[in-house]
């Protein structure tokens, strides 16, 4: 008799624990509606220690640091539809610290950008991201790049703000 309580209590919990709650993945054919609105940067990390501000010191966490400067990581990033037969509106904002060159609240870059196959991020002026994880409010894309004459990867992670 033990046995069968044992499968009357257990099968139920492994199915239980066994599912996985996807609630906050996003379809990739649902992506490209997904993306657009406004996010801001939660991480931005390097597969390689970087030193980008000349200070000796080289890091791969470039967020958390002083890598970057802190009006640079206060930006926002937008994605906005311009109509079903036009590229998408990129635009980096100026959030509430500037860092000199542009008034606060105002865009720093502009840019067009395409969703290709639901997991590319094609720009016309910047190198394009690759889709690694997309929720509702968190959005992690690679970049390759050339920081301290090095190839690297650079991971940026955004939260929906």
């Amino acid at each position: 008799m033990k046995p069968n309580i044992f499968i009357f209590f257990a099968f139920p919990m492994l199915l239980f624990f066994s599912c996985n709650s996807d609630d906050d993945s996003v379809a990739e054919s649902d992506r490209s509606q997904a993306l657009l609105g406004q996010w801001e940067y939660e991480s931005i990390d390097s597969n390689t220690a970087v030193d980008i501000n000349g200070d000796g010191t080289v890091n791969v966490d470039l967020f958390n640091t002083n890598e970057i400067r802190q009006c640079l990581k206060d930006n926002l990033t937008f994605f906005s539809s311009r109509g079903a037969e036009e590229k998408g509106a990129f635009s980096i904002n100026e959030n509430g610290l500037s860092c000199g060159e542009v008034p606060a609240f105002q865009n720093v870059e502009d840019d067009r950008y395409e969703l290709i196959d639901n997991w590319i991020i094609r720009f016309d002026n910047r190198n394009d991201w690759i889709i690694v994880e997309f929720t509702k409010n968190r959005l992690v894309v690679d970049q390759e790049d050339f920081l301290d004459d090095q190839d690297v990867v650079i991971t940026y992670t955004f939260k929906r703000s």
